[in-house]
């Protein structure tokens, strides 16, 4: 009778060291997605303010360019790798995202949100990569500039409000 405890408690410890490392690993992707976010947010607000991608994370935490104005409030370690993550370096030698240096097999494998649903079917964390690319240029055609869509157009002076700065003679 008391093997057939043991037995027993010993079967029920091992599903809860199962449940529990299942339900830790499933908090660390949740956590990836979060930190992984708040990094291409950040690379996205700093290349909108300075017009290129920070070179190092550090650039996130102060803009060398701009005392003062931070884009994250402290660099995020790699939940799943427990450390650093791999930089995605954008072809101008700066920043343009992160991705987790994690080799391991994702639990979640699909009901991503939208903005993450190419992270579906990864084989690994490696896969899941956190990148701002931003929009291409509109090409102008040969009739003047080209607005972005839904951009109010401007208003073109009528010619009787021009004025020209050269005097008359």
């Amino acid at each position: 009778m008391v093997l057939a405890a043991i037995v027993i408690v010993g079967v029920l410890i091992g599903a809860a060291r199962v449940t529990t490392w299942r339900t830790l690993q499933v908090d660390r992707e949740a956590e990836l997605l979060f930190r992984g976010k708040a990094y291409r947010n950040a690379i996205q607000a700093f290349y909108q303010s300075n017009g290129m991608f920070p070179r190092s994370l550090e650039d996130l935490l102060e803009d060398p360019r701009t005392p003062g104005k931070r884009y994250l409030r402290s660099l995020y370690a790699d939940p799943l790798a427990k450390g650093d993550w791999t930089l995605v370096r954008a072809s101008g030698g700066g920043i343009s995202g992160v991705a987790s240096s994690s080799r391991a097999e994702p639990l979640k494998r699909a009901n991503f949100p939208r903005e993450f649903e190419k992270f579906s079917g990864a084989k690994s964390y490696s896969e899941w990569i956190f990148e701002y690319v931003p929009p291409p240029f509109a090409k102008p055609k040969s009739g003047g500039p080209t607005l972005a869509p839904g951009a109010p157009t401007p208003a073109i002076p009528s010619s009787s409000a021009i004025t020209s700065s050269v005097p008359k003679q």
